[in-house]
């Protein structure tokens, strides 16, 4: 009801402050009677739940536009980004889970599906679990020897498609470090050396992102690490990590701490090392999108300062004002600012990507 409530909210600050919030209502240019434009939207998996209700606000508010279900696609980040290097792909907005995933996949010099992205909030790691005999009295003190229990099996997405599988295994490197477990509490899910291509073991069991929350529910895995904002909109038991280990931190210091792990993923026919590095969410229009009017209307909505209420509600922490990782190549629709008119990725965070 809180969240419905602060919807209602936002579709009418959105239409009174139109632009003196970064976004305003656009023509469409359809006339009365004719096909709705169809808004369609690739997203990382973790926003199922979420990201439909912003475009019903937003298709709400927008005359001649639909947002329909079947135009809607929730998997993996990096799955994600190579659907929209295929040829005529449907999309009109991407939203990446991981910040990297944008400029490493679909920008030059390895591709032209993209030119730029705003990056605009941060989501934390948390533990989400089904409680249970074996995790009671659970806290962020705790966590680590409670799930390492006999019986305790941890929903883990594969990190080759998902970002969320990699921060996953960051997560668990950072606290075997802060407990001093020298590597028995990371090697208790996964086998091999920190760094190297993680195989479960028998305490883990790989789970899509989208099914993570059937999966705890059902006691299919007890536990699992995931994003804040999932956990939320799954309405799922979850205990807060510290900002040590939950690559919650964009500052300096924090995304040098989280840099010192790595993994090691599939890539093609060979592989490739990935550092630990803040979650960050990421947006972009592809130079390739269908409707990419439409496209930028929807990602200025999304950045606007009345949507920052509901991106909070969600779990999520807004960046404000976002950043840009090609502030030059931004159009002007965004925001509704000006080329340039946004700050760059910090250089302590662009060398990640």
């Amino acid at each position: 009801m809180r969240r419905n409530l602060l919807v209602g909210v936002v579709v009418v600050l959105a239409v009174v402050g139109g632009f003196a919030g970064g976004w305003y209502l656009r023509s469409t240019g359809l006339t009365p009677g004719s096909s709705a434009a169809s808004l369609a939207v690739i997203a990382a998996g973790s926003l199922a739940p979420i990201l439909p209700s912003f475009i019903s606000a937003f298709v709400n508010a927008t005359p001649g536009v639909q947002g329909p279900l079947s135009a809607q696609l929730y998997e993996g980040s990096t799955a994600a980004a190579t659907a929209l290097t295929t040829a005529a792909q449907p999309y009109d907005l991407f939203i990446s889970a991981d910040f990297r995933v944008i400029p490493k996949n679909l920008e030059p010099p390895t591709a032209t599906v993209a030119q730029w992205e705003v990056v605009f909030a941060s989501d934390p790691v948390v533990l989400a679990y089904e409680p249970s005999g074996a995790l009671t009295g659970l806290n962020a003190t705790n966590w680590y020897q409670k799930v390492s229990q006999a019986g305790v099996v941890l929903g883990a997405p594969n990190a080759s498609a998902d970002p969320l599988g990699a921060n996953l295994i960051f997560t668990l490197e950072l606290e075997d470090a802060a407990a001093g477990q020298a590597g028995a509490f990371y090697g208790h899910f996964f086998a091999g050396a920190q760094g190297a291509l993680a195989t479960p073991t028998a305490a883990t069991k790989l789970v899509t992102e989208n099914a993570m929350a059937s999966a705890l529910t059902t006691g299919v895995v007890g536990v699992t690490l995931t994003y804040r904002s999932y956990a939320i909109a799954d309405r799922l038991p979850y205990l807060n990590l510290s900002a040590q280990v939950n690559l919650g931190g964009h500052d300096p210091t924090n995304v040098a701490h989280y840099g010192t792990v790595s993994t090691t993923e599939l890539s093609g026919t060979g592989t490739k090392g990935v550092k630990g590095a803040p979650v960050l969410f990421a947006v972009t229009v592809p130079s390739t999108a269908p409707n990419a009017a439409l496209g930028l209307a929807f990602a200025s909505y999304l950045l606007s300062n009345a949507t920052s209420p509901l991106w909070a509600a969600d779990g999520f922490t807004p960046l404000a004002p976002a950043w840009v990782d090609h502030p030059a190549q931004v159009p002007a629709a965004i925001g509704g600012f000006a080329p340039n008119g946004l700050p760059a990725l910090p250089s302590y965070l662009a060398a990640f990507t």
